[in-house]
């Protein structure tokens, strides 16, 4: 819901993490991010097999880290947020091909930002990889 109102009232971001430089209330990104990967622990530790679990716990933290420290581009903060984030992507393709084969909403996503809006290819790439993440429990939780 953050995301949608934000690109409905500023546009489309460079990145998600570019919300925070765009916004006046600060505690926004932050919070809907932290809230996002807190709420997505449970299920994704409770269907995820447990060889890979480390996978699905990789997701969460990044999350958390990502939102513990939404300024990028301040040099303390810039190589956590951005170690976190590079660590919730790929962490993020590799549960969705463990769990559900080819991510095909991530890699259109991708493709797309490759294609057709380089600028903001890095948007694209995030929101593809946590639509399919969450798409793809949601599907795994309601056919349990």
């Amino acid at each position: 819901m953050y995301l949608t109102a934000y690109i409905l009232n500023v546009g489309l971001p460079s990145s998600i993490s570019e919300t925070y430089y765009h916004t006046e209330a600060k505690w926004l990104f932050p919070t809907s991010t932290a809230t996002a990967g807190a709420l997505a622990l449970v299920p994704l530790m409770n269907i995820t097999p447990d060889s890979y679990q480390f996978v699905a716990f990789f997701i969460v933290v990044s999350i958390l880290f990502v939102a513990a420290v939404p300024a990028f581009r301040e040099e303390l903060t810039n190589m956590v947020h951005s170690g976190a984030a590079i660590i919730l992507g790929v962490s993020a393709f590799a549960w969705l091909i463990l769990t559900s084969g080819v991510p095909y909403i991530a890699i259109t996503a991708i493709l797309a930002g490759l294609l057709f809006d380089r600028r903001r290819f890095v948007f694209w790439l995030e929101v593809g990889l946590l639509y399919n993440l969450y798409t793809s429990l949601i599907l795994i939780l309601s056919s349990c």
